[in-house]
């Protein structure tokens, strides 16, 4: 979740260099940030709580430095709990992501040798075990590894050296990105912070650490320091703009930017739905995993296959999954969904599907990601970067992703790309004409309330999940989704008069049954508010959304996403960084 970045090469501006990269990765989420320099004979520290925002900062001129920006886990929100961490010695600065589970034995064991950790995190302790390991007499590159080997978790750590003028890199699961530049070399969390610094791109591995310095890297086997020559990517394309352009925020122009992402993966995914569709064929057994949102693609994936293909798929929630996976073997496909490709659940249930005999796939956003470069068959969602925290275009791609792929298991491939298509042209009127102002209306009468159920049925039971994950994240609203047909065993106990209730109601063989889960919450005073292509008299108020017959799912997700963002935005929220949250989860 943490963002990482890291140079050491010719002297410059390295200070807001840094905080130029860190803005880059806000949409990880974070609560503080902090850096540290080399300076001409110390380590100079700079920290706070709250946003970079577009802050610019006079520091001295190095050719060193690293930056953090950190979501609380250990330790409360306070500037001292900011990376980068220090050694007694102040030679030594640390930034870290993830989780060390034995960070307390670690604490309570240094502290009794005379170390004084100035945090309450669990980052703290790799400082001080670095500097013993130095005090040993080790080079930097072993004291790093003896340091790494006594952590437990999934764990990403990079040590600057102030006197040597090099950084040391490892990781657990939790990914790091090497730039190799004209001008020094770069570490990050993520590529898109070394666009500006790196024309080739090393992905550090679980069984490697690297140490980089102003002419490279070097690159070694962790456990047995035997050195490896890195393979290296050239680095692709100018830097993606993450702008807000004319947009008062990220999430306003993501959600905007919808229609073209559908039409850019049917342009260009073709080859690869394909790929995932053979194999589909080819499996005795398919399980779809994922989390959140991707979770809820997920589900009503499941809905799409058994309808346009009549293939049963399994879902599963990633952090789950190992808990019903003794049956797996040969014959199952696993697909993955994610937009990060780095969430630590979703890495874990892949982990124990291969370690079970299975075979892999996914459907993933970012390229070259851990997810991306561990399965043999991927489906890239193409949509680029979502800078704000909460998923909307890479929701709506792997709704796409997963109807042309149960299209092409069926043999309708341009089926499947026609309904898409019409989704994407639907999502447009929805985006363009009065609805979205009809939307913001409504949205002026949610915001006042506590608590907020949607009901579908079918293929809309996932996308009511789905339109309250976004409510409840953005707005921070109670908002809960539910099958309609399950209101009667509990739910409607929770329905008072004035409670809204969003009805996910199209033209299709749901609307019956769900006219009736309406009328139930009618008749407890709940305030109801229709989506679908037809009003009804149930209707307190109305969110026209055209009829894409099989692909309604794709368009029934924008009401959702406005409802969250116009409500956030009357309660005085931000939408693109909203409280707790990371975009990507890189811890259990």
């Amino acid at each position: 979740m943490c963002g990482v970045f890291g140079f050491v090469g010719q002297p410059t501006d390295v200070g807001n260099a840094v905080l130029t990269a860190l803005k880059t990765l806000e949409y990880r989420g974070y609560d503080s940030w902090g850096l540290a320099l080399s300076a001409a004979d110390h380590l100079l520290i700079d920290k706070d709580v709250g946003r970079i925002n577009g802050r610019r900062r006079v520091y001295p001129i190095s050719s060193q430095g690293i930056g953090h920006t950190r979501w609380a886990t250990h330790g409360g929100v306070v500037a001292a709990n900011a990376h980068p961490h220090v050694d007694c010695f102040r030679r030594i600065a640390v930034v870290h992501n993830g989780i060390i589970e034995n960070h307390a034995e670690l604490r309570s064991a240094l502290e009794s040798r005379g170390h004084k950790l100035e945090s309450d995190t669990d980052s703290d302790v790799v400082a001080h075990l670095v500097e013993e390991e130095l005090a040993a007499g080790r080079d930097l590159g072993a004291a790093v590894s003896n340091t790494f080997s006594q952590l437990d978790g999934y764990n990403a750590v990079v040590v600057m050296d102030r006197l040597q003028q090099r950084f040391v890199a490892a990781k657990r699961v939790s990914p790091l990105v090497i730039g190799l530049g004209e001008y020094g070399s770069t570490v990050a969390s993520d590529a898109i912070a070394l666009h500006d610094h790196a024309d080739e791109l090393v992905y550090l591995e679980d069984d490697q650490l690297a140490v980089l310095h102003a002419r490279g890297v070097d690159l070694y086997d962790r456990s047995s320091m035997r050195q490896i020559t890195p393979i290296s990517r050239v680095q692709v394309g100018p830097r993606e703009d993450i702008d807000r352009g004319d947009y008062p925020d990220f999430l306003s122009k993501e959600v905007s930017e919808q229609p073209e992402a559908l039409r850019r993966l049917v342009r260009e995914a073709r080859d690869e739905i394909q790929v995932l569709a053979d194999a589909v064929r080819a499996s005795g057994k398919v399980i779809f995993v994922g989390c959140g949102t991707a979770g809820n693609a997920a589900a009503a994936g499941a809905y799409l296959f058994s309808e346009i293909c009549g293939h049963d798929v399994t879902i599963a929630p990633a952090s789950e999954f190992r808990y019903r996976s003794q049956s797996l073997g040969p014959e199952a496909l696993v697909v993955a969904l994610s937009q990060s490709g780095e969430t630590v659940d979703v890495l874990d249930a892949m982990a124990e599907a291969r370690n079970r005999g299975a075979r892999l796939a996914a459907i993933v956003n970012t390229p070259r990601s851990t997810l991306d470069r561990s399965v043999e068959t991927r489906v890239l969602l193409r949509t680029g970067t979502e800078q704000c925290v909460l998923a909307t275009k890479s929701y709506t791609a792997m709704l796409a992703t997963l109807l042309l792929t149960a299209s092409a298991v069926a043999g309708r491939s341009s089926a499947g790309s026609e309904a898409v298509l019409r989704a994407a042209d639907a999502i447009d009127e929805v985006l363009v004409n009065g609805t979205r102002e009809r939307i913001r209306g409504i949205a002026t009468t949610v915001a006042r309330s506590e608590h907020l159920f949607v009901i579908g049925r079918g293929v809309h039971y996932p996308s009511a999940l789905e339109a309250a994950l976004k409510i409840k994240e953005v707005s921070y609203i109670h908002a809960e989704g539910f099958a309609a047909g399950e209101l009667k065993h509990g739910v409607i106990a929770l329905v008072e008069p004035g409670t809204p209730c969003v009805v996910l109601c199209p033209d299709d063989q749901t609307r019956t049954d769900i006219l009736s889960g309406a009328a139930e919450l009618k008749s407890r005073g709940g305030h109801m508010i229709g989506v679908g292509s037809i009003e009804d008299p149930i209707f307190d108020d109305f969110i026209p959304v055209p009829d894409a017959g099989i692909a309604n799912p794709l368009v029934e997700a924008i009401p959702g996403q406005l409802l969250g963002y116009f409500a956030a935005l009357e309660r005085g929220n931000d939408p693109d960084r909203p409280r707790n949250l990371a975009k990507s989860v890189t811890v259990k």
